[in-house]
């Protein structure tokens, strides 16, 4: 039993890797069968001889909420969802705020951590795959000290709405915001930006964009505090933005429409820039204002993928115009690895030539790039900016 300052029990019942729960065909909740039928909410309890019920919600209130203080994750959703009591009852307990996100791409998921468990996840999915009187089912795996316990829902031709009232009801239950969010379709964009005011991480991926009128919106209307990564968007290539994009980590393709001033202007600790249009002066300026100190204070890893239309040696020159450059060792102490988007760790590429700056804040700043050639002849850079500090 969880004590109640608690809240979330793990499920009593791990499996070994890749196979599937017994869990499938019994729930602690109750002992009746409960399908998912005609969309979100609409759970019902079949027809069962009253020997096989369980009065679960006539218990005392007391006795009630003890029994579901020790409920699974995905137990504590389902009991919720079997009438407007039992979701009242639930949100009676205080639960362990639990780390929601919603991703919209095939197939459409709910994924939920909780902090006192990290290596445990729950996702609800929607699923196309198996005959309507199948759902809803459960699944676990385990890889390695994680472990994935899936409940499986039935796609029935509008999973995005499903998920998006699904996802609502989680955070009222749970009083836990969406932390994070992908979005597969340009109507994701309205219903998240009224849905709550701010999100940790927000994915907008390829060709959602397809004008300029919504990627003003989401720029204006979507407040995102750590990481932001925007797909290649389908506008006017003579669009430009020169306003600053708040979050602490982004990450654009095809970003041809971002500019100087909205870099120079921001606050952005990471910067990932794929199809850039800044030219190798701009570059120059970034380098120049990091090491006044002036702008850029935060700044701790720059990355452009750009074309350039000179030699690789031009191009390296004008970059470096009027840098006091010192040539780097690769025994200095750099680190080889960055962090990107808080979670995953991405290996630097390894190159012959680095140069160091010196920032006025006695951080260093190591530039390299790597070079490739496209078939038309034309020179692909990718260019690096990495700050660091020695270690004493």
């Amino acid at each position: 039993m969880c004590p109640p300052s608690i809240g979330i029990c793990p499920p009593i019942d791990f499996v070994v890797s890749h196979e599937k729960v017994s869990q499938t065909s019994q729930m602690n909740v109750h002992a009746t069968e409960i399908v998912h039928s005609q969309g979100f909410g609409q759970l019902e309890i079949q027809n069962q001889p009253k020997k096989n019920q369980f009065p679960l919600l006539k218990f005392p209130r007391v006795v009630l909420l003890e029994c579901i203080e020790n409920l699974d994750v995905l137990e504590i959703i389902l009991f919720s969802l079997l009438s407007k009591r039992a979701k009242e009852i639930a949100k009676l307990v205080h639960w362990t705020p639990l780390d929601i996100c919603l991703r919209t791409e095939s197939p459409i998921e709910i994924h939920l951590k909780c902090p006192i468990y990290p290596y445990m996840e729950w996702i609800i999915e929607f699923n196309e795959e198996k005959e309507s009187s199948e759902y809803p089912y459960f699944e676990s795996y385990q890889t390695g000290p994680t472990v994935e316990h899936f409940l499986f829902l039935e796609y029935n031709g509008n999973a995005i709405e499903d998920s998006k009232q699904m996802t609502e009801h989680i955070c009222e239950v749970f009083r836990s915001p969406v932390s994070g969010v992908d979005i597969g379709e340009e109507s994701l964009i309205e219903w998240i930006s009224k849905f709550q005011p701010m999100f940790r991480k927000v994915w907008i991926w390829d060709d959602v964009i397809t004008s300029v009128e919504t990627l003003s919106r989401v720029l204006n209307d979507l407040k995102v505090t750590d990481y932001v990564f925007l797909g290649s968007v389908a506008i006017d290539e003579k669009f430009q933005i020169r306003v600053p994009i708040p979050a602490q980590h982004i990450s654009i393709r095809n970003s041809y429409w971002l500019t100087l001033s909205s870099i120079l202007n921001g606050t952005n600790s990471m910067i990932r820039l794929h199809g850039s249009k800044l030219a190798p002066k701009d570059i120059n300026t970034i380098l120049k204002e990091w090491k006044m100190g002036s702008k850029l204070c935060n700044l701790e890893y720059l990355e452009i993928d750009t074309v350039a239309f000179q030699d690789a040696e031009s191009y390296t020159n004008e970059i470096l115009k009027d840098l006091d450059w010192t040539d780097g060792d690769e025994n200095d102490g750099r680190p080889t690895t960055v962090k990107l988007d808080g979670e995953w760790t991405d290996t630097l590429p390894q190159v012959e030539t680095v140069r160091n700056l010196t920032g006025c804040r006695g951080m260093i700043g190591s530039i390299f790039k790597t070079f490739g050639i496209f078939e038309d002849g034309k020179l692909e850079l990718c260019f690096y900016f990495q700050v660091w500090s020695r270690q004493n």
